[in-house]
Order: C-alpha cells, then sequence, then structure tokens
C-alpha cells in the first residue's frame, strides 16, 4: 500500500474535529412561539417549548431552582444566538433542587420543557409578565471563545475569524472553507 498513514490520519482528524462541537439538542415546539409572544397573550400555556439566552440570574427556593433569562432567536442546535435581538425574557422553573455552581451569570443556557404559566413582575420600573417554562434540564453552553466553537458556523453569521474543513456529501466530497467576520 502506497499511503498507510492515511488511513489513521484521517479517522483521527474527523474524529477530532466532532469532539469540538457540543451536541445539538433535539427540538420540540414551534420557533414563534417566542417569550414576548407568550407573556403578550397567556394562550400558550400548556405548550410545549425550546427558549435559550443569557442567564441573569438564579434563585433557590424549597421546592424548585429558578433561572432568569434574556432569550434569543435559537439556531440549529439550540444554542441562542446573542448576536440577534432579544426575545424577551422568561424564567426557567426547575423542579427539584438544582446546583448551580455550573451556572455562570452572563452564560448561554438552553432550555425545552412546557409553559406553565406566567407571572407578573417587574422590570426597571416597569411591570413585565415573565412566561414560566417548566424545565427537568437547563443545559448550560460551553463559552464558545474558551472551546474554539461558534454555534453560528451552519448559519453564516460569523462572529471572528474561522476554519471549516471536513466531509459533506452534499458538496462534492472533501471541501474547506475560510471566513472572517466584516
Amino acid at each position: 500500500m502506497r499511503y498507510p498513514g492515511i488511513f489513521i490520519t484521517c479517522p483521527s482528524l474527523l474524529a477530532v474535529g466532532c469532539a469540538s462541537n457540543p451536541p445539538c439538542l433535539t427540538s420540540i415546539g414551534t420557533s414563534f412561539i417566542t417569550p414576548s409572544v407568550a407573556s403578550a397573550t397567556g394562550k400558550y400555556v400548556g405548550k410545549p417549548a425550546q427558549w435559550g439566552g443569557t442567564l441573569l440570574d438564579t434563585h433557590h427556593f424549597k421546592d424548585r431552582t429558578e433561572f432568569e433569562i434574556i432569550a434569543y432567536p435559537l439556531d440549529g442546535c439550540g444554542h441562542p444566538r446573542v448576536g440577534f435581538g432579544p426575545t424577551g425574557r422568561f424564567i426557567i422553573v426547575h423542579p427539584g433542587f438544582l446546583d448551580t455552581t455550573d451556572y455562570q451569570i452572563g452564560q448561554a443556557v438552553s432550555a425545552t420543557g412546557r409553559i406553565i404559566g406566567i407571572r407578573k413582575g417587574w422590570l426597571g420600573h416597569g411591570g413585565y409578565r415573565f412566561p414560566l417554562l417548566e424545565s427537568y434540564k437547563v443545559y448550560p453552553w460551553p463559552d464558545q471563545t474558551a472551546h474554539g466553537y461558534h454555534p453560528h458556523h451552519s448559519h453564516g453569521d460569523y462572529l471572528y475569524p474561522w476554519i471549516n474543513l471536513g466531509i459533506d456529501g452534499r458538496r462534492y466530497g472533501v471541501f474547506w472553507r475560510v471566513g472572517v467576520t466584516l
């Protein structure tokens, strides 16, 4: 065999490339039910939803843990697209105690669950209606810059220079691309 190392090198590169990206979350609900839509109408209580955004605050109660989130649209993997306009605020209600040491204020999080109500509260000096999302799994996304991963590679809205190398069945086999944010 002329190039025996290629059978070891190529699979190794593919495995490393796949290991660097966080997993995609299974999508549920519909994307048009945003926190602002849910809080405005109140008619989506009981419906499934998948929301995400930036963690603003955490609170522990006797029977639950709550996360206050500023929501952003999600990409195809359920990661919040923080560079886009916010879609409201919401509160994740996690039944039981959840140790919040794995969650930092300002971190991107996503949750899938059921809208269980609307809570009236305050935002600055005005009233606000926070939709409540009951979720048994709150997914903290890793810091994208620390892990060399950017959640928007598949959507074309790049925020810093990137290089993509891989195999794509839709595009003539092996390909590579380089991009830079303008």
